[in-house]
């Protein structure tokens, strides 16, 4: 058999049943092994949307989604995605194809050095070797892949190599090493918990990598903890249980924010300092600091840890949960004004969101785009499950939302899924509706349209006193719309719900054209 045959195999073991790219002439081997095999190939319009589909793979199921592309251009156009999935800690495997050795030297059209090039953009950059190294190469890949922190292997598929015969069978599936945290660690976090008097959870994404959300919430219930969750964690405990902080990772203006400056003990767990830079939560009262998670804590500025117990997460809570005493409800009053900020009588984009939040159900999946609507919905868009608020905090690249969308429409087609993009980032990856409309996937992008580059004009007129170059021109959305397959609505603040519950209840794929008054951006910081 060809070792592309082999290589599709491989992926085959490892649970890959869908792939996201596009072909070119050095993958033909490849692609073709991929149709005879009967494995699902998503042809996207663009390598960095395929990037992007299998990073939201990668955080939806906590295995490696895999994406493609071929040599030089096609390659390049992959990297923002792969980079994204690389600071936002998913878990990816980045097939790139290669010229093969006659090609490479010396150097000819389209040949870059892929692996020096994506090397400091993933966990590993590697070539798949010879026939005979393509199992065990296809194995490690997708075990780096998984062990935390999770992250993008890249793996170069050379032409000739793909071409070659050869003989051999795939490894069984990669699993992740499991190691439990030490009792003394352990019993150090218990006792900063017993003697202090305000203590707070901060709960990163590694809670959801690690599947520890259910431990996570039977850990702070015996200890009476209340519980913030960055943006990557959003929902990993219900904002109506009395225990939740909501959403946190503003620099200056979580509303929620006088409630960890008061905290005189601050427990992370399974969290990573990119999400939330610890010079922005570690200020106010002086606080005893502990870790608890599989990987080691990246150190940085401000991060100052009395203790580290590194192991399985799941394990470590559940240990921690035994003969647990409960503190007292000191965060009460902070919960309370959060539930007031955030339920209270809004105009504006605040009310634009609540709309949306009364539209989607408890498990339906919101995914946000890069812009002010973001911090929008990471302030007042309360999340009730785990990863049905995808924001993006890692490279937080616009164009990323209906990609991402596509692919959670793609793994659960039974909820609602709706995308919001400004109308800056709804431009960068619209030809996906074409993608959609393809493969019948069907959800709702709501564009909040402004004209510009809100976020940007903001922050200009707050540093410089006024803005430039921030102003955009837009087709007539609707008709463009219609011109993929999908429906196109322009609407105001006014009918905006019923149109958007319209949509999302037929089950279409459909645009909105929102027109937002961003004057209220100037409340957002």
């Amino acid at each position: 058999m060809k070792t592309a045959r082999l290589l599709v195999d491989c992926l085959r073991a490892e649970g890959v049943d869908r792939i996201f790219g596009i072909p070119g002439e050095e993958n033909l081997d490849v692609m073709d092994e991929i149709h005879q095999g009967g494995m699902e190939f998503v042809l996207t319009r663009h390598e960095q949307a395929a990037a992007f589909m299998a990073a939201a793979v990668g955080r939806l199921t906590g295995r490696p989604g895999v994406c493609l592309s071929t040599l030089g251009p096609g390659a390049t156009n992959l990297v923002t995605g792969v980079a994204d999935a690389y600071l936002s800690n998913l878990p990816m495997v980045a097939l790139v194809a290669q010229a093969g050795a006659a090609r490479r030297d010396p150097p000819q059209k389209q040949v870059l050095d892929l692996l020096a090039m994506f090397r400091p953009l993933t966990k590993r950059s590697m070539d798949v070797g010879g026939p005979e190294n393509v199992p065990g190469s296809v194995g490690k890949a997708f075990k780096i892949a998984i062990s935390e922190r999770s992250g993008p292997v890249m793996l170069q598929l050379p032409e000739d190599v793909m071409k070659m015969d050869t003989t051999g069978s795939p490894f069984p599936p990669s699993k992740r090493g499991g190691r439990k945290a030490g009792k003394g660690d352990l019993a150090t976090v218990r006792d900063i918990l017993s003697s202090s008097e305000r203590p707070l959870v901060l709960a990163g994404h590694g809670v959801l990598r690690e599947g520890a959300v259910s431990a996570l919430k039977r850990f702070c219930e015996s200890w009476n903890l209340p519980v913030g969750c960055t943006w990557m964690a959003a929902g990993a405990i219900p904002f109506d249980h009395d225990l939740s902080l909501g959403t946190v990772g503003m620099r200056s203006s979580d509303l929620v924010r006088d409630c960890y400056e008061e905290a005189d003990a601050v427990l992370l767990i399974g969290f990573d300092s990119t999400e939330f830079q610890p010079q922005y939560w570690n200020r106010g009262s002086t606080k005893r600091i502990a870790y608890l998670g599989r990987s080691k804590p990246i150190a940085c500025r401000n991060l100052h840890l009395e203790c580290t117990a590194l192991g399985d997460l799941p394990d470590s809570l559940d240990r921690l949960s035994l003969n647990a005493t409960p503190g007292k409800e000191w965060h009460s009053a902070h919960r309370q004004k959060l539930m007031e900020d955030v339920y209270k009588e809004a105009e504006g984009p605040q009310a634009l969101v609540q709309a949306m939040r009364r539209c989607m159900g408890r498990d339906d999946i919101m995914v946000s785009d890069v812009g002010a609507h973001l911090i929008w919905l990471a302030k007042y868009y309360p999340t009730f499950a785990p990863n049905t608020l995808l924001l993006q905090n890692g490279l937080i690249s616009m164009g990323v939302a209906i990609p991402s969308a596509i692919a959670a429409k793609l793994l659960h087609p039974e909820r609602k899924v709706c995308a919001t993009v400004g109308d800056g980032g709804f431009l960068m990856s619209a030809a996906e509706l074409e993608t959609a409309k393809r493969l019948g996937v069907n959800f709702v992008t709501v564009i909040f349209n402004d004209g510009g580059l809100g976020l940007i004009r903001e922050k200009m007129k707050r540093g410089l006193g006024r803005s430039s170059n921030v102003d955009l021109g837009n087709p007539d959305i609707p008709t463009f719309a219609r011109s993929f397959g999908a429906e196109g609505h322009t609407v105001g603040e006014n009918d905006f719900e019923s149109v958007l519950r319209d949509c999302l209840e037929r089950d279409a794929l459909a645009v909105i054209d929102l027109k937002v008054d961003y004057s209220h951006n100037s409340y957002l910081f």
